[in-house]
């Protein structure tokens, strides 16, 4: 074991919560050493790509990585009626997330942070006066690191959660995703219908030169997408039979636990994703920015006990807890409609003034707003009902 390295904060994760977070805190005056187990970052990342359009003005991010905007969509129900959908202006953008990831790198170390990539993360514990990393580059020996906070933005791998204490995901669906060559006319459209993806639902988004056919669900998500792009054919071209199906846990639902004595969890790590659709973008970079401010007022305070950083958690909980536990509610419960009454849903949807209310209230990150309008037109039935009782229930209407 070589001698042991010193920094102020050690964020372990180079996704975007990880880069924000050493972004914000090396420009606040801070030594930061990120650590990422990928080669570089933002590379075979499975993701659909898909981020509101105000997150660029809103995080001070430049739009070099958009491939191109969304501002309709088509969704389609499991008997195969479309409800087309066009908002006034674009809501949406798609991002290359190599570039996007890439240039969140590059602001963090213009801001002064240390990244090392190829580097992973082996234990933590932490002490008094500082918390102990075991550090390992490729293949070379461990290495001692230290802090006096650890940042813990590792995606759905919970094993350094358990060692500092903190909770972990425990939700999950199942996403897969191939990316194909753009065919012409491609416009963003979601499947629904147990055949296709129980448990939540399909895409096929356009991406500049690519396109990108993908799904979430409770099932087995490589054999369901390979079904879905047999049955898409067309669409999908010649080449989907040995595209590469690339798959991963989304996390689904609240940590119990996402701060204690030095340390920290952010973004998927600590839950913050979107229950509705498996974002966690949006979520991940306003959670890094609370996350940096606490830690900075951590420093002014040259105190890091449970109670300075448990700010942080009542903060993120304020922002986003209504968010993901109205979207956590909705979809499973919406989840055991069957594909006839979905089919239902999309008869009404065409005659029932449900594009309106989406129209006006539909926001690409926030979706409670959206969620309890639907509900409200549609507790007429009976089942909508008592999916809207239940959330009242809960405080969250």
């Amino acid at each position: 074991m070589r001698s042991e390295k010193r920094s102020d904060v050690i964020v372990i994760g180079g996704g975007p919560s990880g880069l924000r977070a050493a972004a914000r805190l090396a420009a606040g005056g801070l030594d930061v050493r990120l650590f990422e187990r990928k080669a570089a970052v933002g590379r075979d990342v499975l993701c659909t790509g898909i981020v509101g359009r105000d997150v660029f003005a809103r995080f001070g991010l430049g739009t070099g990585p958009v491939l191109n905007e969304v501002g309709e969509a088509r969704l389609v129900s499991p008997f195969g009626a479309v409800v087309a959908y066009a908002h006034p202006r674009p809501f949406a953008c798609v991002v290359d997330r190599e570039r996007f990831d890439a240039a969140l790198a590059e602001s963090a170390a213009a801001e002064g942070a240390a990244l090392e990539t190829g580097t992973r993360v082996e234990t933590i514990e932490v002490e008094p006066g500082r918390v102990r990393l075991t550090v390992r580059r490729g293949d070379s020996g461990p290495v001692r690191h230290s802090a006096a906070v650890a940042v813990i933005a590792t995606g759905v791998d919970g094993a350094l959660q358990r060692q500092a204490g903190l909770g972990q995901p425990r939700d999950f669906l199942g996403g897969a995703q191939v990316e194909l060559p753009a065919r012409p006319g491609g416009t963003t459209s979601i499947f629904f219908g147990r055949g296709v993806a129980p448990g939540a639902f399909a895409w096929s988004v356009p991406a500049g030169e690519r396109m990108r056919l993908g799904l979430l669900t409770k099932g087995e998500p490589r054999a369901l997408l390979r079904k879905f792009l047999s049955a898409r054919e067309a669409e999908a071209g010649p080449a989907a039979g040995d595209a590469l199906v690339r798959t991963r846990p989304v996390a689904q639902g609240l940590v119990a636990r996402t701060t204690a004595d030095r340390v920290l969890s952010v973004g998927e790590a600590a839950g913050q994703v979107k229950t509705t659709t498996g974002g966690g973008i949006s979520y991940g970079l306003l959670c890094a920015d609370l996350a940096a401010e606490t830690i900075l007022a951590c420093f002014r305070r040259a105190s890091f006990g449970a109670a300075d950083m448990a700010a942080y958690e009542r903060r993120w909980r304020q922002a986003v807890e209504k968010e993901i536990l109205v979207g956590y509610y909705a979809r499973r419960m919406c989840s055991r409609l069957s594909d006839g009454r979905v089919e239902d849903l999309f008869r009404l949807a065409r005659t029932d003034g449900i594009i309106p209310i989406i129209r006006e209230t539909a926001d690409f990150d926030w979706h409670s707003g959206l969620i309890l309008a639907l509900l409200e037109r549609l507790s007429f039935m009976r089942y909508f009902r008592t999916v809207k009782d239940g959330i009242g229930r809960m405080g969250l209407s």
